[in-house]
């Protein structure tokens, strides 16, 4: 959990560097968040691993214009069928720039440092395993009335053994200076040199904070 820590303090001094935004702009933020996260490894067999953990998200500058993305998030999880536990890690650090996409909307282009992390329990300790690598993203954010909002995003992961697709969608609700937001988060990632796949599905749900 040290890892998710340095993260939250990088984070939260970028956002403080970030420049001042309109007060009805609330696009900077804090986001704390709980997540729900399955993990499967298919390959000449199938491991599914699921569990509960957290994480804690900032975002940081202009919502047309420069920004930056840092991210940190830990999940504990365990197979269904009651063997080995799995401790999940995911951490980006982002920057990319934002432009209008109408009177009420905004897209987003983003490039990022991305790294996955296992650790589990095996017969002769623990073997920890990091996939690290970049992802390319395209996001869109849709103001609703009543404070509420939509976002989606289409992305690209290549990482040290594997690569594919990341989709991202969710909703949010922010009255004033605290709200809720939940997004369900797709990665379906080819295995390099072999023909198994990763598909790790996440349900993030918490508090989002403008600044």
């Amino acid at each position: 959990m040290h890892h998710a820590f340095r993260f939250a303090a990088a984070a939260i001094a970028a956002g403080m560097l970030s420049s001042a935004h309109a007060g009805s702009d609330q696009f900077q933020r804090i986001e704390f968040f709980g997540s729900w996260a399955q993990i499967d490894a298919d390959d000449t067999t199938t491991e599914e691993f699921d569990g509960i953990g957290g994480g804690l998200r900032v975002v940081g500058g202009q919502r047309v214009g420069f920004f930056g993305d840092f991210s940190g998030e830990y999940v504990p999880t365990e197979r269904d069928d009651g063997g080995a536990d799995l401790d999940f890690e995911n951490y980006r650090a982002g920057a990319g720039w934002g432009f209008p996409a109408g009177p009420v909307g905004f897209f987003q282009l983003k490039a990022e440092y991305a790294s996955l992390r296992t650790e589990r329990q095996a017969p002769g300790g623990k073997v920890k395993e990091s996939q690290d690598g970049y992802g390319v993203h395209l996001q869109f954010e849709q103001d609703l009335p009543y404070s509420l909002g939509v976002h989606a995003s289409l992305g690209y992961l290549d990482l040290d053994d594997a690569d594919g697709i990341e989709y991202v969608i969710g909703v949010h609700w922010v009255p004033d200076v605290f709200g809720f937001f939940a997004q369900y988060r797709w990665d379906d990632l080819d295995i390099a040199d072999s023909d198994a796949e990763l598909r790790i599905d996440t349900v993030r749900a918490g508090f989002r904070v403008p600044f």
